[in-house]
């Protein structure tokens, strides 16, 4: 399901510790809205973060259907859903899990995320990191994380605001921002 015309899918991206899905179930829970959690985490963990390029191309799979669902479901103007396939390649290749030439199939999710969402909203390192040790780098990885997200998005030409403050300050943005987007 291509949701380019209508889309009521809202992106939050950006590197691990940054809030993302915090903001996402916040926003979701206040609106009454559907959330979709970040599918790869689970898949992470299942594997004990020993995954390969099919791995990702899974994840990239398992979280597209769960959008997918939730939109199905959704009963009101927004599905928000923490992280994407953009996100899932980034870190795959960061990782050294995925390598060149990387799967079709995952370029091809990657490059849909142009079309897919409303819009992304970009979750800023403002935020102390959250130490998760065997799940999580550290802050440094974060940043240079951060760095390659907004590259990312800059070099394929999708629009994003970046989120900066509390919970609820970057909840007051977001539907802010999305007010304009109607």
């Amino acid at each position: 399901m291509e949701a380019q015309q209508g889309s009521r899918m809202v992106a939050f991206v950006g590197a691990e510790s940054t809030g993302k899905s915090t903001l996402a179930l916040h926003l979701a829970r206040q609106c009454g809205a559907e959330f979709v959690p970040e599918v790869g985490r689970f898949i992470w963990e299942e594997k004990q973060g020993q995954l390969d390029a099919a791995d990702y191309v899974e994840i990239a799979e398992r979280h597209r259907d769960a959008e997918d669902a939730a939109v199905a479901r959704a009963l009101g103007p927004y599905v928000f859903v923490d992280t994407n396939a953009l996100t899932t390649l980034l870190l795959g290749l960061c990782f050294g899990q995925v390598a060149e030439p990387v799967p079709p199939a995952l370029l091809r999710y990657a490059d849909a995320c142009r079309t897919r969402y409303l819009h992304h909203f970009v979750c800023a390192d403002d935020i102390p990191y959250e130490e998760e040790p065997g799940v999580r780098e550290n802050a440094a990885w974060r940043t240079r994380i951060q760095r390659l997200v907004l590259e990312d998005l800059d070099a394929r030409g999708i629009a994003y605001t970046v989120l900066t403050g509390t919970v609820e300050q970057r909840a007051a943005r977001v539907m802010q921002v999305l007010a304009t987007l109607k």
